[in-house]
C-alpha cells in the first residue's frame, strides 16, 4: 500500500487533471479528488480492470504495459475510456513510471469537459437569441389579448343564456392564462438579494412544497452532503429554480408506477461551469426514473415555450436556468428512459481562512 504521506496530496488534489497511482499489478493505490469526482473507484488495491474492463479498453492497457516494459512515459490523445456499465469518455492520457517504487502514475485530462465548455458557449448564445425572439413575440401578443378579453367580458354581460356564457368564461380564463405566460416572458430576471444561506435549508423547503402536491404513485427522496458550506445568493430564487425542476419531473411521472424523485447534494472538484474551470463546486442533482425527455426537444429544453407536456407552459426550466446563471452557476441535464438527471453547479471560492462561499 502506498504511503500517502510520501505524496504532497494537497497539491495533487488541487489539480484539474485526474491523477491515479497504480502498483505494478495495476491495482489502484491512490487517486486525487478530481479523479474521484469523475468516477474512478476510491477503494485501494482494486484492479483497474474491474472498473475499466481490458477487453473494452485495449488502448489503455497497451499503454500501461508499454510504460512498464520500456520504463518510460507515454501519452495518447483522444482515447476512448469505457467503464463496466458501458459509459464512455474521451480522454488525453499520460502514463509515467516511478522507477523507485514501480508505481504507474496516470494523468487524465477529460476531452469531454473541454468540449462541454465549447458547446455550452454555443448553446448560451443560441438561447439568448431565442429568449429575445420570445420576448419580442410576447410583446406583440400582449395587446391583442387585452382586446380579446375585453370583448368577451362585454359579450358576457349582454348575453342571457348560460350555454353561451360558459364558452365566454373559457375564453376569458384562457386569455388570463396566456396573459400570465406573456407577463412571465416579458418580466426581466429578478435581481437576487444575495445573503448567506444553507443550501440544505432551501432544499428542505423545496421538499416540503413538492411533498404537498405528491401523487400516491410517487416517492420523494433526499441525499445530502452535510459538508457543503453556506452559499451566498438569494435563497427564495434558489427555491423557485429547484422547485421548477422538481415540479417538471412530477408532472412527467403522474401516471408511472413506482415513480421516484431524488434531490441530491455533493461537492465536486475541478469542474467547468459556464466555460470556466473551478476547483470546487456545489452540485445539486434532481434525479427521476421517469420516461425521459424526448430526444427531439432535448437540445432546446431550456428555451422558453418548450415543453413535452400538454399542461406545461414551457417556462419553468427557462426561468430556472436564468436564476442559476444570475448566481454565476450552470445547469445541465442528461436524459434517457428511466433516468433523467438535472445538475445545478454553483462555484465555491476557497479563501485562505478555510471558509468557502459562492
Amino acid at each position: 500500500m502506498i504511503e500517502t504521506a510520501d505524496l504532497n496530496t494537497s497539491v495533487l488534489n488541487q489539480l484539474s487533471s485526474e491523477i491515479i497511482i497504480l502498483d505494478q499489478n495495476l491495482k489502484s493505490l491512490w487517486i486525487n479528488e478530481s479523479a474521484l469526482s469523475n468516477g474512478w473507484a476510491n477503494s485501494q488495491n482494486e484492479f483497474i480492470k474491474n472498473q475499466y474492463p481490458e477487453e473494452l479498453n485495449s488502448a489503455l492497457f497497451n499503454l500501461l504495459k508499454k510504460s512498464q516494459d520500456e520504463s518510460s512515459s507515454f501519452s495518447k490523445r483522444d482515447m476512448e475510456l469505457i467503464n463496466r456499465v458501458n459509459e464512455k469518455r474521451i480522454i488525453d492520457l499520460t502514463v509515467s513510471l516511478d522507477n523507485t517504487n514501480n508505481y504507474l502514475i496516470l494523468e487524465v485530462k477529460c476531452v469531454d469537459s473541454i468540449n462541454k465548455i465549447i458547446d455550452s458557449t454555443k448553446v448560451f448564445s443560441t438561447q439568448k437569441i431565442a429568449a429575445n425572439l420570445a420576448r419580442t413575440l410576447a410583446h406583440e401578443v400582449k395587446n391583442p389579448l387585452s382586446g380579446i378579453k375585453g370583448s368577451a367580458q362585454i359579450l358576457s354581460k349582454k348575453l342571457e343564456d348560460s350555454y353561451s356564457k360558459k364558452f365566454l368564461k373559457i375564453i376569458i380564463d384562457e386569455t388570463d392564462r396566456l396573459n400570465g405566460i406573456v407577463t412571465k416572458i416579458l418580466t426581466p430576471p429578478q435581481k437576487p438579494n444575495k445573503e448567506k444561506f444553507n443550501i440544505h435549508s432551501a432544499l428542505e423547503k423545496v421538499y416540503a412544497l413538492a411533498e404537498a402536491e405528491l401523487s400516491p404513485n410517487l416517492k420523494l427522496r433526499r441525499d445530502y452532503d452535510p459538508s457543503i458550506p453556506e452559499l451566498i445568493g438569494d435563497e427564495d430564487l434558489f427555491i423557485q429554480a429547484i422547485l421548477n425542476i422538481v415540479k417538471n419531473a412530477q408532472q412527467a411521472m403522474n401516471e408511472i408506477e413506482n415513480a421516484e424523485i431524488k434531490i441530491k447534494s455533493r461537492i465536486q472538484y475541478s469542474q467547468p461551469v459556464n466555460g470556466i474551470m473551478h476547483l470546487t463546486v456545489c452540485c445539486i442533482e434532481i434525479i427521476d426514473n421517469g420516461p425521459g425527455i424526448p430526444e427531439e426537444i432535448q437540445e432546446h429544453v431550456f428555451f422558453p415555450m418548450i415543453s413535452s407536456k400538454d399542461e406545461g407552459s414551457g417556462l419553468g426550466l427557462s426561468i430556472a436556468q436564468d436564476i442559476i446563471r444570475v448566481h454565476g452557476g450552470g445547469i445541465s441535464f442528461s436524459s434517457k428512459p428511466q433516468q433523467t438527471i438535472f445538475s445545478i453547479q454553483i462555484p465555491l471560492n476557497i479563501k485562505n481562512t478555510g471558509e468557502e462561499s459562492a
